[in-house]
């Protein structure tokens, strides 16, 4: 899987850093595509919240994910996870702010799963 380029134009404007992609095999064999990145300004205390980078989902899922999937190697499912800092994943992190939303692969788009 190919990471996504390093510089991010995202709808909220928010400074954004990819932290780390990979596949995860789910319990019942499929394959869905996580990835990661660091947004500083969701922290807690903040002005920045789920409603203002929203639209950055899709944003990325559609312009960084997609382009670098391999299609023979579709996953089930795209994963993508903002969090203020970075942290290892699977790993209780408390204290960090984090945001996910999933997205299934229709026709070339991300189709929003609800997470």
């Amino acid at each position: 899987m190919a990471a996504p380029a390093t510089a991010f134009d995202v709808p909220s404007g928010q400074e954004l850093t990819f932290q780390e992609s990979f596949y995860e095999e789910q319990a019942d064999g499929a394959l869905w595509a996580r990835y990661r990145f660091v947004m500083p300004a969701i922290a807690r205390g903040g002005d920045v919240g789920y409603a203002e980078v929203a639209d950055d989902f899709v944003h990325l899922c559609e312009v960084y994910v997609l382009p670098g999937l391999d299609a023979e190697d579709l996953p089930v499912q795209i994963v993508i996870s903002l969090s203020d800092r970075e942290s290892e994943f699977g790993v209780p992190t408390p204290d960090a702010t984090q945001f996910f939303e999933a997205f299934r692969i229709e026709n070339g788009a991300c189709i929003w799963e609800g997470f």
